[in-house]
């Protein structure tokens, strides 16, 4: 079965690829029945950021400044990724689909904060191994800081956030 979708997707893909012309397209092998189909979503809005470069070393510095283990951005509205930038691989990185099971979580939590006529702006997770923290960033993200040393205070990073704000929001609005 995994040979004849794969023989499937390069069929499409051919015949896509021959009826765009000039037009350069990329193409996902995606399925509703795995998570390939957030995998490719999420390739797609990061590509369509025109400051990526921008984007993604001011993530690597507000993380280096914060003493973070992992900053990482999502879309606002569909908490697909963003950008990620980790300084520290302690986590549970091999997990390719942690991203998706966090945006599954949230996505759920603000659900339920909808149905109790509550909202969700922001929320804290503290375990004894590390802090996670997760705010509204922009106009068109949420953040989600990770930080293992408990030395970094979270009013600090809380304060770091909000200052780092109009930036990010600069850099994402650029060129629109």
């Amino acid at each position: 079965m995994e040979e004849k979708r794969e023989e499937i997707f390069e069929k499409r893909k051919k015949q896509l690829e021959e009826k765009s012309g000039n037009f350069q397209i990329k193409c996902y092998p995606t399925s509703i029945w795995e998570a390939s189909l957030y995998k490719a979503w999420t390739q797609i809005v990061s590509e369509l950021s025109p400051n990526k470069e921008k984007i993604e070393k001011s993530l690597k510095n507000f993380a280096e400044a914060c003493e973070a283990d992992e900053v990482v951005l999502f879309e606002k509205n569909t908490f697909l990724l963003c950008f990620s930038y980790c300084i520290k691989k302690e986590n549970d990185s091999n997990d390719e689909q942690r991203f998706e099971k966090i945006s599954h979580i949230i996505k759920k939590f603000k659900l339920s904060c909808m149905s109790s006529n509550s909202s969700f702006k922001s929320m804290v997770i503290e375990t004894k191994n590390y802090s996670a923290y997760m705010d509204e960033f922009t106009s068109a993200t949420y953040i989600l800081v990770i930080l293992s040393n408990k030395k970094v205070s979270l009013e600090l990073l809380k304060l770091n956030t909000a200052l780092c704000r109009q930036s990010f929001e600069d850099k994402l609005n650029e060129n629109e």
